[in-house]
């Protein structure tokens, strides 16, 4: 057995974390990070496409942040945390220039802001070296702080003494050793729960188990039902699964075909397909896709874009680089395209220091309900990681500073149980298992919902949650029941959202209704699970 005691315990390596451990351990905490892959790989964050809208010294002259903050509101259909919304983009205003400072660039060279859909200024930054740079840049920034990171670790649970979270157990996957942690402030980074899909471009392990933990420990979830799909994967044989940036396409002649080579955009009368949200061209093409019986075809066609535009602009010629060289034939005919897994607006309900209803419980970045509403507007996941990372790291430290270590004893019951589970042997293949409840959430809690699909997977997750999973591959038998925990509240919350909005589309509901203008959260109470509704 392992056992490490610190200060401020951090659960996730990706931007958020990394954030909120430059700012405990500036704050003289001891800081450990506690990832389950290698710090700086394998997340969120290093996936990403690098853009964080922001209002900077270089923003359009009429931007405020102000207008950022009702721009959240309108993309997020008016039912975001208002007080999270103007803490994210107050905060990332700020903050900006520290990531400069830290040594962010910027393709191009100087920081231009760009117009990206949802927003009505340009205040999107494209940074150079997307995500994974940025990463590595905070990466060496928190370790030349002097925290620590425990790699390749699985938080299995987290531990309480009395009502305050004092720590976390896990499971340390080389070594196949159980790990104690005892901390006297814990902050969940842990990312979304793009995995519970099987289209996703997310990295491996993005099962959205921090909202697991936090439920457990006794936190409130908030905001689970809306999951938002980007709407354009390259997704057809031979090809790879890899990101399109597709604003500039659409803005420049690119178009989206049906299978008889029809404009999706035309047959449904829109003009300007480059200005449609995300949840708006994700359910687009959802409709387009999968109202038969059978699913239907789609395909992004980039042959309309003129070789001049192309020259003159550095940000489409990068969109369509980006393509040409995982070997897309973007000049030669249309590619498939799917919509896919890409982020969760839902998350763990906090207030405006990111501290949760549980003592000595925080989280931050994706695994925070509320800023973004019903549907995120691009470059507001980069804001919210940074935003809430940075200031969940200061409360997380100025609280532990007032906290007296924990007692060692409430660690043995969650040792016994994580033991227990390992050593629990079954004949079903947890990878099996996995992909059941993967599919059940696209065809039942995807893009297109009903009352009927929602109620089917949540009986389906029932019995899935019922096996024992064979112990060829811990991590997995170990992440099962914590990837059920949150389909079962994102499907639990679709079905109890009686209308469309954002990114949650209903066909049995599919208008509006001012009767939900609130929002779902869910906690669990005496082993049950217990919904309130939050007027906005």
């Amino acid at each position: 057995m392992i056992s490490e005691e610190t200060d401020v315990l951090i659960v996730g390596g990706g931007l958020a974390g990394l954030c909120a451990a430059i700012a405990s351990a500036s704050d003289l905490s001891k800081t450990l990070i506690v990832t389950k892959t290698l710090l700086g790989a394998a997340t969120t964050t290093s996936m990403a496409a690098g853009i964080i809208s922001a209002v900077t010294p270089h923003k359009d002259p009429e931007d405020s942040t102000e207008i950022h903050y009702q721009d959240t509101l309108k993309g997020g259909c008016y039912v975001n945390d208002r007080s999270l919304a103007r803490i994210m983009v107050n905060d990332i205003s700020k903050y900006f220039s520290r990531l400069v400072d830290l040594g962010i660039e910027f393709e191009g060279g100087e920081p231009r802001p760009a117009f990206i859909p949802g927003h009505s200024k340009s205040r999107a930054y494209y940074m150079k070296g997307k995500g994974i740079r940025l990463q590595n840049l905070l990466k060496n920034a928190a370790l030349g702080l002097g925290c620590r990171c425990l790699e390749r670790t699985l938080i299995t649970s987290l531990v309480k003494d009395g009502e305050r979270v004092v720590g976390a157990v896990g499971y340390k996957i080389d070594t196949k050793e159980i790990v104690t942690i005892s901390a006297k402030s814990t902050i969940l980074a842990t990312g979304g729960p793009g995995e519970l899909y099987p289209r996703t471009l997310m990295p491996i392990g993005s099962t959205g188990y921090g909202c697991s933990l936090a439920l457990k420990a006794g936190a409130e979830l908030v905001d689970m039902e809306f999951v938002q799909f980007y709407p354009v994967m390259v997704y057809e044989d031979g090809l790879p699964k890899i990101f399109v940036d597709y604003p500039p396409l659409l803005r420049n002649g690119g178009d989206v075909l049906d299978e008889d080579g029809v404009s999706v955009f035309k047959k449904n009368k829109i003009d300007e397909p480059f200005k449609l949200t995300r949840d708006m061209f994700s359910i687009l093409l959802a409709k387009e896709m999968l109202s038969g019986k059978t699913e239907r075809k789609v395909y992004f066609d980039c042959r309309g874009i003129k070789e001049e535009l192309i020259k003159s602009n550095m940000i489409l010629a990068n969109a369509l680089r980006d393509l040409e060289s995982k070997r897309v034939p973007v000049k030669e005919r249309p590619f498939g395209v799917s919509p896919y897994a890409h982020y969760i607006m839902g998350g763990v309900r906090v207030g405006k220091d990111c501290c949760t209803c549980v003592p000595g419980l925080y989280a931050a970045g994706e695994a925070v309900g509320g800023p973004h509403g019903a549907n995120r507007i691009g470059g507001n996941a980069f804001a919210a990681a940074v935003a809430f990372g940075f200031r969940s790291g200061m409360a997380a430290s100025m609280d532990c500073s007032a906290t007296e270590a924990g007692s060692k004893e409430p660690f043995k019951k969650a040792c016994e149980e994580l033991s227990a589970s390992l050593s629990s042997e079954g004949e079903v293949s947890a990878q099996k298992l996995r992909s059941e409840v993967q599919q059940l959430m696209w065809e039942k809690v995807g893009l297109l919902r009903t009352k009927e699909g929602t109620e089917k997977a949540l009986v389906a997750f029932n019995a899935i949650r019922e096996a024992i999973p064979a112990s060829a591959d811990p991590v997995e038998k170990l992440l099962l029941p914590m990837m059920i925990d949150t389909a079962e509240a994102i499907a639990i919350s679709a079905m109890i959202r009686e209308e469309s909005r954002g990114s949650h589309y209903r066909t049995d509901f599919p208008e509006q209704s001012e009767n939900w203008k609130k929002r779902i959260s869910i906690r669990l109470k005496d082993g049950e699970c217990e919904v309130n509704l939050i007027e906005v």
